[in-house]
């Protein structure tokens, strides 16, 4: 019998999916300057659904620019849908994290710190969600947008505690590693240096929103030879991350080693695949070579559009998996097979 809410579980998943999708959906409004396609919030241009064409644009429409567009009106139905999809993206987000938390207060197999923890993203969804609307009213002020940004970390985090302290141990069929001094060190400066290097990143994405800021039009090519020279650490800097991934996975593995009773009786892909930390500490190396290969074409193809958003999800997904590590090893959630679940009474 099931010792968890397999319902619940599949929620946390369901908002993480589309926590991501969020992101590469920001990422592409960034990318297409389309921020300012919908100039109102939370409608746009005064309606439920955007026109596609000036025919359907309400009378005095101008009225709803401000900043550099007041200066020169105009309308792009490709802004205009691909925010306006971004928004629709945000707003599942926000449904699905409310019926989280109503499915984690009606279940009697969900802990009180699950629950905790599904308030905790809501929450954050929804000042995520107004930080957006102040973004919008700022004309995409730099420092609001890298806020924005920062809160879909915030999002990831409580989601990421939920869903791993909404399963438990018999849910992964795994022997679990004693991690030793090493790997726990680690695992830490993997976080400490990702940190540093997703603050360096945000510092080149706001020189390059100036860029546009001033001069709509451009030349993307030519942003190499305006970005500050932090863009230099940050590309090197991709290395330390990987060195340092590499490290983590080895000690974890040599944890792993000793608590066996031998290589020559473990398959190989047993090996591999037998510990879940062992199976997120490979995923996190590849998404560091992904991210370097990514970060090398924007800085030998002219950072071109496409793969912007690309870079910034990457960046993401390398945060998710390193709060799964290090959750797990902090002790903030566990997989006690016989963890006690409080019961909560059921709404009629």
């Amino acid at each position: 019998m099931q010792n968890f809410n397999p319902r619940v579980s599949g929620l946390f998943l369901l908002c993480l999916v589309l926590v991501y999708i969020v992101i590469l959906a920001g990422g592409t409004v960034r990318a297409t300057g389309a921020g300012m396609g919908c100039p109102d919030w939370p409608l746009c241009f005064g309606k439920f659904i955007p026109p596609t064409s000036e025919a359907e644009l309400p009378e005095n429409w101008e009225k709803f620019l401000h900043g550099s567009q007041a200066e020169n009106p105009s309308f792009n139905p490709v802004h205009t849908w691909t925010e306006y999809l971004n928004r629709l993206a945000g707003a599942l987000l926000g449904l699905a994290s409310l019926t989280l938390v109503f499915f984690c207060f009606v279940s009697n197999k969900v802990t009180n710190k699950t629950l905790y923890f599904a308030i905790g993203a809501l929450l954050s969804v929804i000042f995520n969600g107004w930080l957006g609307s102040q973004v919008v009213a700022s004309d995409l002020r730099p420092l609001l947008v890298s806020l924005h940004m920062l809160g879909a970390f915030l999002v990831q985090m409580f989601l990421i505690l939920g869903f791993i302290n909404s399963r438990t141990s018999n849910v992964f069929p795994t022997v679990s590693v004693a991690f030793n001094k090493r790997a726990n060190i680690c695992i830490g400066m993997c976080v400490l240096c990702l940190v540093i290097q997703i603050g360096m990143g945000i510092q080149i994405r706001e020189s390059v929103d100036w860029a546009f800021k001033i001069d709509e039009l451009f030349d993307r090519e030519n942003l190499i030879d305006i970005v500050p020279w932090i863009f230099y650490v940050h590309r090197s800097f991709s290395w330390v991350l990987l060195v340092f991934a590499v490290l983590a996975l080895s000690y974890i593995v040599k944890s792993k080693v000793n608590s066996e009773t031998g290589l020559r009786e473990i398959s190989t892909w047993k090996f591999l695949f037998s510990d879940i930390k062992v199976r997120w500490g490979g995923i996190y190396i590849i998404l560091v070579l992904a991210q370097m290969l990514i970060g090398g074409a924007l800085n030998h193809l002219g950072f071109p559009m496409f793969v912007q958003p690309l870079h910034l999800l990457a960046a993401n997904l390398m945060f998710g998996v390193l709060c799964f590590l290090f959750f797990c090893e902090s002790g903030i959630v566990n997989y006690e097979k016989n963890q006690t679940l409080q019961s909560r009474p059921m709404l009629t």
